[in-house]
């Protein structure tokens, strides 16, 4: 299977997929994500595949947005770009958790945004210990996406989700250990080795009983996942045509702190200088 921004590689019952877009750390693109749910759909299909393992090329597992790409869609007047890549993210989320196999993420260096979002969707994580989880929707004007909200807050609780999403703040990977969010953090020397171990041992067990214990997790544990989902894309959706996502995006392009709400400065009579 040859495709641009992911590499898929299968063995021995383990199938590899690799967000292979060095150049840019990962970035999440439309692109990126229609080839990444591609792949998962060949991997529910196959059924030599009974563990799936996502990984990243490069320095970065992922770094989140492509802003360039987002910034392209505002150029061109493309109104819906935003809204086809919230829309494939959600649509990568739900095979995530509806694929009948073990998904194990594959960490390394910094976890941001969307990337992260795809990690806690997943079944197991291995962490390298130069882990940096990052939550930065806000300072481009925009809410947390693939169900982020839903799954962080499941291992954080209330009152620290909401200092994480609304102050940004990283998360290391000792700190996302203790939280139970990372199952094992090792070297980066030792990731591949870590990761294939836990893999092995996934696919030693019985095929059907991982199969329905994923089932019955998703029963239990991700009842109103799909809503949230949906209210997401809507929430999304409305933010894109915001003032705010437009300075967001400029001020992390142009590398300036954003100047948001600049039409309450105005009507205050303060400005922005």
């Amino acid at each position: 299977m040859d495709f641009e921004n992911v590499v898929f590689r299968a063995r021995d019952k383990i199938a590899t997929i690799t967000l292979n877009s060095p150049q840019n750390f990962n970035a999440i693109s439309e692109e990126l994500l229609m080839e990444l749910g591609n792949v998962l759909d060949h991997c529910a299909d196959d059924e030599s595949v009974q563990v799936i393992v996502i990984r990243g090329e490069g320095r970065v597992f992922c770094s989140g947005a492509d802003i360039r790409s987002l910034k392209k869609g505002m150029d061109d007047k493309d109104s819906q770009k935003l809204l086809r890549i919230v829309r494939a993210a959600s649509n990568v989320g739900r095979k995530i958790r509806s694929i009948r196999k073990p998904v194990i993420a594959s960490l390394h260096g910094a976890v941001a945004a969307t990337g992260c979002g795809i990690v806690l969707l997943c079944d197991f994580k291995v962490a390298a210990d130069d882990v940096l989880f990052i939550e930065a929707f806000l300072n481009i004007g925009l809410i947390p996406d693939m169900g982020y909200t839903y799954t962080l807050g499941r291992y954080i609780g209330f009152g620290r989700l909401t200092e994480y999403l609304m102050l940004s703040k990283l998360l290391t990977v000792d700190k996302a250990y203790e939280m139970g969010l990372v199952n094992v953090v090792t070297t980066k020397e030792n990731l591949e080795n870590e990761t294939m171990a836990l893999a092995k041992k996934l696919v030693a067990l019985p095929h059907d009983a991982v199969a329905l214990t994923k089932t019955l997790i998703n029963q239990t544990v991700f009842q109103g996942f799909d809503q949230c989902l949906d209210r997401e894309i809507k929430y999304q959706d409305l933010l894109s045509r915001s003032e705010n996502f437009t300075e967001g995006v400029n001020a992390f392009l142009e590398k300036r702190p954003a100047v948001f709400n600049k039409q309450d400065l105005q009507n205050s009579g303060g400005g922005a200088s």
